[in-house]
């Protein structure tokens, strides 16, 4: 599912128009891409939890070259689904 599509799902589910969900939803994006900018953690209950972790340097290959290479540490954004997501089951 793509953005579009999300937001012509959740016009239909809640009876609001396309242009108040996008409005909406792009307004929780910006806030949770706001939020992680500055480390702080997004839990949504029922979804799961946005979370910025370190990632230490390791080593890598190149592909093209097949030459070993260091690949520094770098923050990157992790996401743990609630317990209460279950693949396949239609609520």
């Amino acid at each position: 599912m793509n953005k579009s599509e999300l937001i012509r799902s959740a016009a239909q589910e809640s009876e609001l128009s396309m242009e108040v969900v996008r409005k909406a939803l792009n307004a929780i994006v910006v806030t949770i891409t706001r939020s992680l900018e500055n480390e702080e953690l997004v839990s949504l209950a029922g979804l799961g939890t946005f979370s910025v972790k370190e990632r230490a340097a390791h080593a890598g290959i190149n592909p093209a070259t097949k030459q070993p290479l260091l690949i520094p540490a770098k923050k990157v954004v992790r996401f743990k689904p609630s317990s209460t997501i279950v693949p396949g089951k239609k609520k």
